[in-house]
């Protein structure tokens, strides 16, 4: 088969417009800017004396995570394109959660049987699903991962 020379012409007038505006190579490097198609990073909130109102996951890490494995987990869930929060609940605030919740029962208890957590709020109720089905498959220092009822399908 035989390239005809007018098949050609195109490209190269495109080559010839490409070196003329220096074939982009002293160009300053594009943005990343959230986009429609890129949601904004995750943000990392400090946790409060109430959880999260409407649909979040709880993680629960293992009783004897390092702080190592604590920030690693931290990263990946901040990393996460489907969360949009994230919040470290260290084991003394889950006791005092329940102490204002049940302060009789808070009052049995020698110890405090609670270990750390991180909330998760997902962009999606979806998402919220995917998200236990991505930490599932490589757990890392984590016991579970559940959804508040707030992720509850509607009907």
């Amino acid at each position: 088969m035989r390239v005809r020379p007018a098949s050609l012409l195109p490209l190269a007038l495109l080559a010839a417009a490409l070196s003329a505006c220096g074939g982009g190579t002293t160009a300053a490097p594009p943005t990343t800017t959230a986009t429609a198609t890129t949601p904004p990073p995750a943000r990392l909130l400090p946790a409060g004396i109430d959880p999260p109102r409407g649909c979040y996951v709880t993680v629960f890490m293992v009783e004897d995570a390092t702080r190592a494995q604590v920030a690693r987990m931290r990263r990946r869930l901040l990393a996460s394109r489907l969360v949009r929060s994230v919040s470290f609940v260290p084991k003394a605030l889950v006791f005092r959660r329940f102490a204002k919740t049940d302060p009789a029962a808070a009052k049995l208890l020698g110890f405090n049987p609670f270990g750390d957590r991180f909330e998760v709020v997902p962009r999606t109720r979806d998402a919220a699903l995917a998200l236990i089905a991505d930490l599932a498959t490589d757990p890392g220092p984590i016991a579970n991962a559940t959804p508040s009822r707030g992720c509850a399908p509607r009907g």
